[in-house]
Protein backbone atom coordinates (compact mmCIF):
# COMPACT_ATOMS: atom_id res chain seq x y z
CA UNK A 1 0.00 0.00 0.00
CA UNK A 2 3.03 2.28 0.68
CA UNK A 3 4.02 1.83 -2.66
CA UNK A 4 1.16 2.76 -4.25
CA UNK A 5 0.69 5.97 -2.31
CA UNK A 6 3.98 6.19 -3.11
CA UNK A 7 3.65 5.83 -6.85
CA UNK A 8 0.11 8.27 -6.61
CA UNK A 9 2.66 11.36 -4.79
CA UNK A 10 5.06 10.77 -7.88
CA UNK A 11 2.38 11.24 -10.57
CA UNK A 12 1.12 14.19 -8.85
CA UNK A 13 4.10 15.91 -8.51
CA UNK A 14 5.10 15.25 -12.38
CA UNK A 15 1.26 15.26 -13.62
CA UNK A 16 2.32 17.94 -16.49
CA UNK A 17 4.85 15.36 -17.85
CA UNK A 18 2.30 12.53 -17.51
CA UNK A 19 -0.17 14.68 -19.30
CA UNK A 20 1.68 15.17 -21.99
CA UNK A 21 3.39 11.94 -22.41
CA UNK A 22 -0.70 10.83 -21.90
CA UNK A 23 -1.98 12.89 -24.81
CA UNK A 24 1.35 12.22 -27.28
CA UNK A 25 0.56 8.41 -26.53
CA UNK A 26 -3.65 8.58 -27.46
CA UNK A 27 -2.84 11.16 -30.05
CA UNK A 28 -0.21 8.37 -32.17
CA UNK A 29 -2.43 6.15 -31.27
CA UNK A 30 -4.77 7.79 -33.17
CA UNK A 31 -3.56 8.53 -36.04
CA UNK A 32 -1.49 5.14 -36.14
CA UNK A 33 -5.05 3.44 -35.96
CA UNK A 34 -6.28 5.74 -39.30
CA UNK A 35 -2.70 5.49 -41.17
CA UNK A 36 -1.74 2.15 -40.32
CA UNK A 37 -5.43 0.66 -39.25
CA UNK A 38 -7.75 2.16 -41.78
CA UNK A 39 -9.97 3.27 -39.06
CA UNK A 40 -10.78 6.95 -40.25
CA UNK A 41 -12.17 9.32 -37.45
CA UNK A 42 -15.72 10.24 -37.91
CA UNK A 43 -16.90 13.66 -36.81
CA UNK A 44 -17.17 13.12 -32.99
CA UNK A 45 -13.23 12.15 -33.31
CA UNK A 46 -11.73 15.47 -34.20
CA UNK A 47 -12.58 17.69 -31.48
CA UNK A 48 -11.09 14.56 -29.17
CA UNK A 49 -7.88 15.01 -31.46
CA UNK A 50 -8.34 18.74 -30.96
CA UNK A 51 -8.25 18.75 -27.39
CA UNK A 52 -5.33 16.45 -27.13
CA UNK A 53 -3.47 18.65 -29.47
CA UNK A 54 -3.98 21.58 -26.92
CA UNK A 55 -2.66 19.57 -23.87
CA UNK A 56 0.46 18.85 -25.83
CA UNK A 57 0.85 22.63 -26.42
CA UNK A 58 -0.02 23.94 -23.10
CA UNK A 59 1.85 21.04 -21.17
CA UNK A 60 4.77 21.95 -23.44
CA UNK A 61 4.31 25.22 -22.19
CA UNK A 62 4.03 24.54 -18.47
CA UNK A 63 7.03 22.49 -18.57
CA UNK A 64 9.23 25.08 -20.69
CA UNK A 65 8.11 27.60 -17.85
CA UNK A 66 7.96 25.74 -14.93
CA UNK A 67 11.60 26.79 -13.54
CA UNK A 68 10.94 30.27 -15.04
CA UNK A 69 7.75 31.70 -13.77
CA UNK A 70 5.90 30.02 -11.19
CA UNK A 71 2.46 32.49 -12.27
CA UNK A 72 2.53 31.68 -15.82
CA UNK A 73 3.35 28.09 -15.29
CA UNK A 74 -0.13 27.65 -13.28
CA UNK A 75 -1.43 29.25 -15.91
CA UNK A 76 -0.68 26.59 -18.64
CA UNK A 77 -1.49 23.63 -16.30
CA UNK A 78 -4.76 25.31 -15.90
CA UNK A 79 -4.97 24.98 -19.49
CA UNK A 80 -3.91 21.96 -19.54
CA UNK A 81 -6.44 20.85 -17.19
CA UNK A 82 -9.31 22.67 -19.40
CA UNK A 83 -8.17 20.97 -22.33
CA UNK A 84 -8.49 17.26 -20.95
CA UNK A 85 -12.00 18.72 -19.60
CA UNK A 86 -12.98 19.06 -23.36
CA UNK A 87 -11.47 15.70 -24.34
CA UNK A 88 -13.45 14.07 -21.29
CA UNK A 89 -16.31 16.24 -22.65
CA UNK A 90 -16.22 15.02 -26.41
CA UNK A 91 -14.97 11.61 -25.63
CA UNK A 92 -17.85 10.59 -23.11
CA UNK A 93 -20.59 11.86 -25.56
CA UNK A 94 -18.60 10.01 -28.17
CA UNK A 95 -18.75 6.76 -26.45
CA UNK A 96 -22.30 7.32 -25.10
CA UNK A 97 -23.15 7.82 -28.88
CA UNK A 98 -21.20 4.49 -29.64
CA UNK A 99 -23.56 2.44 -27.13
CA UNK A 100 -26.38 3.94 -28.44
CA UNK A 101 -27.33 5.56 -24.92
CA UNK A 102 -28.28 8.97 -26.76
CA UNK A 103 -28.16 10.32 -30.34
CA UNK A 104 -25.44 11.93 -32.24
CA UNK A 105 -25.30 14.50 -34.13
CA UNK A 106 -27.24 14.18 -37.81
CA UNK A 107 -24.27 14.70 -39.74
CA UNK A 108 -22.25 11.61 -38.20
CA UNK A 109 -25.61 9.27 -37.68
CA UNK A 110 -28.30 7.59 -39.11
CA UNK A 111 -31.73 7.28 -37.73
CA UNK A 112 -34.50 5.44 -39.09
CA UNK A 113 -37.34 7.14 -37.15
CA UNK A 114 -39.39 3.75 -36.45
CA UNK A 115 -41.33 2.43 -39.46
CA UNK A 116 -42.13 6.58 -40.93
CA UNK A 117 -39.35 6.15 -43.22
CA UNK A 118 -39.71 5.07 -46.32
CA UNK A 119 -36.99 2.81 -48.39
CA UNK A 120 -36.37 6.44 -50.65
CA UNK A 121 -36.31 8.15 -47.74
CA UNK A 122 -33.57 6.00 -46.33
CA UNK A 123 -31.71 6.00 -49.40
CA UNK A 124 -31.59 9.54 -50.06
CA UNK A 125 -30.24 9.64 -45.88
CA UNK A 126 -27.43 7.28 -47.07
CA UNK A 127 -26.23 9.44 -49.89
CA UNK A 128 -26.09 12.29 -47.44
CA UNK A 129 -24.11 10.33 -44.71
CA UNK A 130 -20.49 10.54 -44.42
CA UNK A 131 -18.86 7.50 -45.13
CA UNK A 132 -17.59 6.83 -41.35
CA UNK A 133 -20.58 6.96 -38.60
CA UNK A 134 -19.97 8.00 -35.28
CA UNK A 135 -22.73 5.58 -33.80
CA UNK A 136 -20.72 2.33 -35.24
CA UNK A 137 -17.39 1.24 -32.96
CA UNK A 138 -15.33 -0.11 -35.55
CA UNK A 139 -12.54 -0.99 -32.79
CA UNK A 140 -12.90 -2.43 -29.06
CA UNK A 141 -10.68 -4.27 -26.48
CA UNK A 142 -12.64 -5.74 -23.56
CA UNK A 143 -15.83 -3.96 -25.00
CA UNK A 144 -14.50 -0.67 -24.52
CA UNK A 145 -13.91 1.66 -27.75
CA UNK A 146 -11.50 4.05 -28.45
CA UNK A 147 -13.34 7.19 -27.35
CA UNK A 148 -14.62 4.99 -24.12
CA UNK A 149 -10.63 4.35 -23.38
CA UNK A 150 -9.79 8.30 -24.24
CA UNK A 151 -12.79 9.17 -21.72
CA UNK A 152 -11.20 7.29 -19.35
CA UNK A 153 -7.77 8.10 -19.43
CA UNK A 154 -8.75 11.55 -19.78
CA UNK A 155 -11.21 11.71 -16.80
CA UNK A 156 -8.45 10.09 -14.84
CA UNK A 157 -5.73 12.78 -16.10
CA UNK A 158 -8.48 15.45 -15.39
CA UNK A 159 -9.11 14.19 -11.54
CA UNK A 160 -5.41 14.03 -11.20
CA UNK A 161 -4.36 17.97 -12.47
CA UNK A 162 -7.32 19.44 -10.23
CA UNK A 163 -5.49 17.93 -7.11
CA UNK A 164 -2.52 18.85 -8.39
CA UNK A 165 -3.84 22.99 -8.98
CA UNK A 166 -5.72 22.48 -5.57
CA UNK A 167 -1.93 21.77 -3.69
CA UNK A 168 -0.61 24.46 -6.29
CA UNK A 169 -3.40 27.09 -5.11
CA UNK A 170 -3.07 26.00 -1.34
CA UNK A 171 0.59 26.86 -1.34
Amino acid sequence: MEKIASLWNYALIYIVELSLFASVFMLSGAYGFEYIGGLYPCDLCWPQRYAHMAVIIFSGFALYLKKQNNIKWLRFKLMTLFSYLVSVGYSGYHAGVEQKWWKGPESCTITTGGDAMSAADFFNQLQGAPLIRCDDIPWDLFGISMAGYNFLISLFLTIMLVISVRKDFQK
